[in-house]
């Protein structure tokens, strides 16, 4: 049996994207209350709790990073521009995947250290059956 919490409610509406402009629909696959834009993953700040619509900073939330759940299920991290807070939101069936998977690759590409000899010492190991 669920339970339904009567502070959500389920806005599943069109709306224009604040960061690229696009008319974005209700999501045919994904989250009951879509919170993104598919095509550019950036958000706005519009919940206190998921689907309640009430918080008052309406910032503009950059996608940051992808957060594996469960070890399956994908969601976007995004932090309001405005005022810092820090949420994620699960992925859609309709999400940009180029923008998916270079969200995930970031930290691989923006290493804090120089990584060319532990790749070479890890493709040496794997290379020789170690």
């Amino acid at each position: 049996m669920s339970r339904h919490d009567k502070n959500s409610i389920n806005y599943n509406e069109t709306f224009i994207c604040g960061n690229c402009g696009r008319t974005v629909t209700p999501p045919e696959s994904g989250s009951e209350h879509r919170n993104h834009c598919p095509q550019c993953l950036w958000s706005r700040h519009v919940d206190l709790r998921t689907g309640d619509r009430r918080s008052g900073c309406r910032g503009l939330m950059e996608p940051i990073a992808i957060w594996v759940r469960g070890r399956k299920e994908w969601a976007v991290v995004h932090r309001c521009l405005k005022c810092g807070f820090i949420r994620t939101n699960r992925i859609a069936g309709d999400d940009n995947e180029i923008l998916l998977f270079t969200l995930a690759a970031k930290p691989m590409v923006l290493l804090p250290f120089p990584a060319d000899r532990t790749l070479k010492d890890i493709y040496s190991k794997s290379a020789y059956g170690e």
